[in-house]
């Protein structure tokens, strides 16, 4: 995947971040592989992990906050964004 900034970069994500709110009539989404590891350890991996977002980009930064609140991840730490590519509703293997 083809990354809008060098990759991978790590955060943490706040806890007055903007809630994820998915939109399925949006024409586009964020195409991901990351990584989140918990503040009481273990983690979690997504490969290929598709979210709506609106408009046509979307920072690896606020990116990670969308997957914390997508995925209503209690205790997440820090999020390690490996990739990311924005893909248009239809044109990329979602089923």
């Amino acid at each position: 995947m083809s990354a809008l900034s060098p990759l991978p970069q790590t955060f943490r994500p706040g806890l007055a971040a903007a809630p994820y709110q998915a939109n399925p009539a949006s024409v586009n989404r964020v195409k991901f592989d990351a990584r989140v590891d918990f503040t009481n350890g273990g983690y979690v991996e997504a490969r290929d992990f598709l979210l709506d977002i609106e408009g046509d980009s979307v920072t690896p930064e606020r990116l990670a906050e969308m997957i914390v609140s997508a995925m209503n991840l209690l205790r997440a730490g820090p999020v390690t964004i490996f990739a990311m590519k924005i893909v248009r509703r239809g044109e990329h293997r979602d089923s």
